[in-house]
């Protein structure tokens, strides 16, 4: 159930017009008021709630859910009474369905009498800045942004329209595109790592190079993206970068790709389009991973990979190789233990 003190109720439709406005294939006669989403287990039977994972079958077939979002080919699990909302894929259909139900509060449009604003930065219009930010000179902002409480946004940091930016967030050198969401504690264009021992003393190398963001990108709270150092760090259109990610100096990634939680990429990495990361996983700098790549969690990438490969492993090799080191060890170690 969705806890109204923090979002706002959802809209009030009959399941026919959210199947209507969805695309979905509407199986069963029972039409009703949509009164909330509810997982499947707690679903009442005016409730929607969707089914996208097999673990949860059981859930399914004996829900109380008034309707449930599937595929054709669950459509027999449906309990007897349930309506069938059929799509193509069930997680986006429920994506889909959310954003017919659960409408984007309106945000407030003003400065707070706490900001600092520089004379010469330059705010769009339908824009909210928050309580203790400080926007420094000859920044630019565009149309419909909201910059939360206590960011830092610093000098000729460029943003476009439709932002988000959450509570914390410092910003330095950096250009960033239109409908960017950046969750809190963000810090975006800092120095990277330019620091050369001697063996006496340890040399610093400026960093003078930026950030550019394209349009559409999601950064999770407490991501670093650190500016390049004579080149730009680049992070291309659709990209999704998930909490507590580290990219360093001069890495470029392409579009929609996906970084998860705790991965961390060395400097001047280049990285395709539609390459997925998963939890963990390191990758080590000057190398290039390929479109369509995927590297199992955990995964230490210490050489190019080939663009639509799946890895795994540290080092991190081909799958079907890495399954059987696993399996190989795992018989070796038991091997070992009996005798």
């Amino acid at each position: 159930m969705i806890d109204g003190s923090f979002f706002k109720k959802i809209k009030k439709i009959k399941v026919s017009e959210l199947a209507s406005i969805c695309g979905f294939r509407m199986i069963g006669e029972r039409d009703f008021l949509i009164s909330d989403i509810a997982t499947l287990k707690s679903a009442t039977n005016k409730d929607l709630s969707f089914f996208a994972n097999r673990r949860y079958i059981s859930d399914l077939k004996k829900t109380s859910a008034g309707a449930v979002i599937i595929t054709e080919s669950n459509i027999a699990d449906l309990p007897q009474g349930a309506v069938g909302l059929v799509y193509l894929n069930a997680m986006i259909g429920y994506a889909k369905a959310l954003n017919v139900l659960c409408s984007e509060e309106k945000h407030l449009t003003r400065i707070c009498p706490t900001a600092r604003v520089h004379k010469s930065a330059r705010i769009g219009s339908d824009c909210y800045v928050g309580e203790h930010v400080i926007i420094e000179e000859n920044v630019e902002i565009g149309d419909n942004v909201v910059i939360g409480h206590n960011c830092v946004i610093e000098k000729s940091c460029k943003i476009g329209s439709g932002g988000r930016i959450r509570n914390n967030v410092v910003i330095s050198h950096s250009i960033i595109g239109d409908n960017v969401l950046i969750n809190s504690g963000a810090c975006i264009g800092e120095s990277g790592f330019g620091i050369i021992p001697t063996g006496k003393e340890m040399i610093y190398v400026k960093q003078l190079g930026r950030v550019i963001i394209g349009d559409r990108v999601r950064i999770g709270a407490n991501v670093t993206i650190d500016r390049g150092s004579i080149e730009d760090t680049v992070i291309g259109n659709d990209t999704i970068i998930d909490n507590l990610v580290q990219i360093a100096h001069n890495v470029r990634i392409g579009d929609r790709s996906i970084l998860v939680a705790q991965v961390g990429i060395a400097g001047s990495t280049k990285i395709g389009n539609d390459v997925v990361l998963a939890g963990q996983v390191g990758v080590s700098g000057h190398i290039e991973i390929g479109d369509g790549a995927i590297a199992a969690a955990k995964s230490g990438i210490a050489a190019s990979v080939e663009a639509g490969k799946i890895v795994g492993g540290i080092p991190a090799v081909d799958a079907d190789t890495w399954k059987r080191q696993v399996a190989f060890l795992k018989m070796s170690v038991t091997r070992k233990k009996s005798g």
